[in-house]
């Protein structure tokens, strides 16, 4: 607003030291001259005005943060476990062979005697 105004206030200035102009009497240098008139005018309004002030805090730039490793936990991956069974054993006891006692067919043992007999004793001619 304040540029609008002091380019107005400029143009107006420059038209007002311009003597009259009758027409067909320089147009062109007229124009020019208000021309260079406003350019020079918007020159001084922009070289005169003062800095702006930032009321921004300034930009602090922090460094990024440091990576994030992730390793992933080791996963042990074992093959299921193989179970290899033996062929069953088997022990058969010895084979026990019964005989029944051999049957021994013999004479039945005979007791021999001896008996001794003694002679008879004669009594009076009698036997008894």
């Amino acid at each position: 607003m304040k540029r609008s105004l002091t380019i107005l206030t400029a143009v107006t200035l420059a038209l007002a030291t311009v003597s009259s102009a009758r027409a067909g009497d320089r147009e062109w240098a007229t124009a020019g001259k208000i021309l260079a008139g406003a350019v020079v005018g918007a020159t001084l309004v922009a070289a005169l005005q003062p800095v702006p002030v930032c009321a921004t805090p300034p930009v602090v730039v922090a460094p990024p943060p440091p990576p994030v490793v992730v390793t992933p936990a080791p996963v042990a991956v074992a093959p299921p476990p193989v179970v290899v069974a033996p062929p069953p054993v088997v022990v058969a006891p010895a084979p026990v062979v019964v005989r029944p006692r051999p049957v021994v067919m013999a004479p039945a043992p005979r007791a021999v005697v001896h008996v001794r007999v003694a002679r008879p004793v004669r009594l009076h001619g009698h036997c008894r």
